[in-house]
């Protein structure tokens, strides 16, 4: 049986689901009309939000880091022998400003490992210790600033007559990546290993010495004290 012919007139009576369906999302949008408007103006503000944050971190960057080399510079003055007590102290406060208030920047953080610097030249081992430890954190992933702050630790625990402890930090510089500070680590290494009666641990930091670093000074002077023997 032929199917029955749809008049066009029918088919422009009957409703057009397109245009339904469109009519029905902008009676949506009418009744919802202040909420679209409230979300629409979220999502702007987030997005200027996010980039006036931006350009501020970028201005705050660029300002830690003209702020560091003013620092710098006084710092050097306090690391001469003439620098006088008061001198390292006013630098130390500097110093420690400028960590508090661009700690979280590339620059503050460079800035810390100077201040814990200066606080190890003047006797604050405690302090010291503590601004190295917080400086190990930021640049774990870099082996040739981890190593020089692994040595500083290192050599403050020495000051403070805590072998124990300097031994743990100069073991993770021989250990390390980097080849930086690992010959003095090995050498410093053996001397305290001679020290506490362990010889055999001596002698074998000297040979990885003498092995990995046959030019470095503290292989000369192992070979220096060979042949000149007490």
């Amino acid at each position: 049986m032929a199917k029955k012919k749809i008049k066009r007139k029918q088919l422009l009576k009957e409703p057009d689901e397109f245009l339904t369906l469109s009519a029905r999302m902008l009676q949506w949008m009418a009744r919802h009309r202040e909420r679209l408007l409230w979300a629409a103006a979220a999502v702007f503000f987030v997005a200027a939000s996010v980039a006036g944050w931006m350009y501020y971190q970028s201005q705050r960057q660029k300002r830690a880091a003209r702020e560091l080399g003013r620092v710098v510079a006084v710092y050097h003055q306090a690391q001469a022998a003439s620098a006088t007590d008061a001198q390292k102290a006013r630098v130390k406060a500097m110093l420690a400003a400028f960590v508090k208030a661009y700690a979280d920047t590339g620059s503050g953080k460079m800035g810390r490992v100077l201040y814990a610097n200066l606080c190890y030249r003047t006797g604050d081992l405690e302090k010291a210790v503590a601004l190295y430890r917080r400086s190990l954190e930021d640049f774990k992933d870099r082996p040739l600033l981890k190593n020089v702050i692994l040595s500083s630790l290192g050599h403050a625990f020495l000051k403070k007559k805590d072998p124990k402890q300097a031994t743990r930090y100069f073991e993770q510089v021989a250990a390390g990546r980097g080849p930086l500070l690992k010959d003095e680590a090995l050498f410093i290494l053996a001397k305290l290993s001679e020290k506490s009666g362990d010889t055999r641990a001596a002698s074998e930091k000297m040979q990885r010495l003498l092995s990995d670093f046959p030019n470095s000074l503290y292989s000369l002077l192992i070979k220096e004290a060979v042949k000149s023997p007490k």
